[in-house]
């Protein structure tokens, strides 16, 4: 999911604001949060003045906007200066860690994918499994930064994450040993009959560039129509997304952002596609999210594609992220963003036309031959025959699962 402009979650660097540049005036404010302020700093002289232990006032202050920002959503969070550190070397697509990417689903901490070709992915984890305990340390209430900043290490070092996974009766343990993950983020190859078949794993500063020069080879190679498989893919930049898009689509609408003020901002293609007329499928599940879940609603609404696979993550919120000074920022939720049909995909995601239910399998166990890409398979009959895969069941919106139907200790 990041990099230093817009991308969804989409963080624009507004550097240099202070505090009060970012109050219009003091009259501005309602008389109520004078008020709450007024009790806000009673609060902390008490606890500065008689708590039983000396405190640290800036943890104190710290905590109180961790609070406020917690009272929102899961992806508004205040950025502390190891947190923001790390929120920079994410831009890089190179970090030490184990692979995964997370957020919060009712109050739970959980993974939304984990990366391909990473310890995360090596390890057996899946899309949509809970996290009860990071190292032994209870999730519960923990948010997204705090997550993060303790899922992070030094190359070689150990994480243990405990998970909880629907179906398994009870929470267990993975061992990791953390490294450099460096994300690729396109790979490619020619199947059958001049079907190819490209895997973008994420959107990063170069994908569209990688994505284009993939294209251009399985073109000489005698490429007749085109496999996009965006599963698993956590997101990333917000341009990248809008530049694939536009690699296939004459005209017409690629995604919409509408905020609590302003107008709508519409994105829509330049006209200059370079593979207007390809017949493509897109592969989604439930580990594609945010700038992947906008490539599919463009292709989709746009009747430039078929969707097949499962339903999608449902990440469709646009945040901003704040430089506030002192090497702290905050991460703030501005907008939602809307398919060419109109249609907001924020906690329902997108419908795929044909749902075909199944697992993505390692590179190792296709290598292996020890399972069959059911998904790629039956993307790859439709390209050859134009028959519609076999759909057991219909597209309904995912449903994350309440936080009391996982275990107590959660």
């Amino acid at each position: 999911m990041k990099r230093l402009s817009k991308f969804f979650w989409t963080p624009v660097f507004a550097l240099g604001l202070l505090f009060g540049a970012l109050l219009p005036s003091a009259r501005a404010l309602p008389e109520k949060i004078y008020k709450a302020l007024d009790l806000f700093s009673k609060v902390l002289y008490i606890v500065e003045k008689d708590y039983v232990e000396s405190v640290d006032g800036q943890n104190l202050v710290y905590g109180a906007i961790k609070g406020m920002l917690g009272t929102l959503d899961p992806y508004t969070v205040f950025l502390t200066p190891d947190v923001y550190k790390e929120l920079k070397v994410d831009t890089l697509g190179r970090f030490g860690g184990v692979g995964i990417e997370i957020t919060l689903q009712n109050g739970v901490l959980t993974i939304v994918t984990p990366i391909e070709d990473t310890p995360a992915a090596r390890a057996g984890i899946r899309a949509g499994d809970k996290i009860v305990k990071i190292n032994g340390t209870l999730t519960k209430g923990m948010n997204l930064a705090d997550a993060v900043r303790r899922m992070r290490g030094g190359k070689h070092s150990k994480l243990t994450l405990t998970l909880y996974r629907e179906g398994v009766a009870k929470p267990f343990d993975v061992t990791l040993t953390r490294e450099e993950i460096k994300i690729k983020s396109v790979k490619s190859e020619m199947l059958d009959k001049g079907v190819a078949f490209a895997r973008v794993a994420s959107f990063q500063e170069n994908t569209y560039e990688e994505l284009k020069r993939a294209l251009e080879q399985l073109s000489q190679q005698g490429m007749k129509s085109l496999i996009l498989d965006l599963r698993n893919n956590p997101g990333g930049l917000l341009e990248q997304a809008i530049d694939m898009s536009d690699l296939f689509l004459k005209s017409g609408t690629i995604v919409s952002t509408r905020g609590r003020k302003g107008p709508i901002e519409v994105r829509s293609a330049k006209g200059d596609a370079v593979y207007p007329d390809l017949p493509i499928v897109v592969l989604i599940n439930k580990g594609s999210a945010s700038a992947s879940e906008i490539v599919a609603g463009a292709l989709q609404d746009n009747k430039r594609a078929k969707l097949v696979g499962t339903q999608s993550f449902g990440k469709g919120s646009v945040q901003t992220v704040i430089d506030l000074g002192e090497d702290t920022g905050v991460k703030l939720t501005v907008a939602r963003y809307y398919t060419p049909s109109g249609k907001s995909i924020d906690g329902v995601g997108v419908a795929p036309d044909f749902i075909v239910e199944g697992e993505v399998p390692t590179p190792i166990e296709l290598q292996e031959k020890k399972k069959v890409d059911v998904q790629r398979k039956a993307a790859l009959d439709y390209l050859l025959t134009g028959k519609a895969p076999a759909s057991k069941a219909e597209s309904k919106p995912s449903k994350p699962e309440e936080a009391q139907d996982l275990p107590s200790d959660l």
